[in-house]
């Protein structure tokens, strides 16, 4: 059995760790508040940017590869339906996504 001494040992190491891991989480959530939450839009907006970039890339290439590309007559018809079939696979990927 035990000593009452040691059991008391344990028992105030156990409160001084769970105190130690609640003040770390209230440091984590105040720093997260403080210094990460204002930038989530700035973030969101990035990537945002990038994607719309990335997706302008693909198919100015596309286009050039079919000899549509800029300075081409077929060149903004190629983009307008490039644009559209994107339009709707992503329309088509989110009515699946919400069965």
């Amino acid at each position: 059995m035990k000593s009452n001494g040691t059991l008391a040992l344990v028992q105030s190491i156990y409160d001084y760790v769970h105190l130690a891991l609640w003040a770390t989480l209230a440091a984590f959530v105040l720093f997260f508040l403080a210094f990460i939450a204002p930038r989530l839009p700035e973030a969101a907006a990035r990537a945002e940017r990038l994607r719309i970039q990335k997706i302008a890339q693909e198919n100015e290439g596309y286009c050039a590869k079919w000899q549509m590309g800029l300075g081409t007559k077929m060149h903004d018809q190629c983009i307008l339906d490039l644009q559209e079939l994107r339009w709707k696979v992503e329309n088509r990927f989110a009515d699946q996504l919400d069965f």
